[in-house]
């Protein structure tokens, strides 16, 4: 059973991954058709904390092939935790970009 759930929320990390990327993608797009230099304050923030949320995740994902299996079912759900509130913060930002750039 445990299995089973590693296996789901391996899934959803990925779906998630992708739309990270697309998002961020987005985000940047936005401010590059609008013509403004930099984006507002709270896209920078949002921004921001997704690049180091990158490079930490990489960290973290490494880890799991290291760490013993007892580690593994904590390590995937904080992952999978923190990517959901990524995703959902640059899912905010891109519509906040999206609304002040009209």
């Amino acid at each position: 059973m445990a299995h089973i759930y590693l296996m789901t929320l391996i899934i959803i990390f990925m779906i998630e991954s992708f739309f990270e990327v697309k998002w961020f993608a987005q985000i940047r797009d936005i401010f590059q058709r609008s013509g403004r230099i930099t984006p507002t304050k709270r896209v920078q923030r949002v921004v921001k904390i997704e690049t180091q949320w990158s490079w930490f995740s990489w960290i973290l994902l490494i880890l799991l092939f290291i760490l013993p299996k007892v580690y593994t079912f904590l390590l995937i759900c904080i992952i999978t935790l923190i990517e959901t509130i990524i995703v959902y913060e640059l899912y905010n930002a891109r519509n906040y970009a999206q609304q002040i750039n009209k």
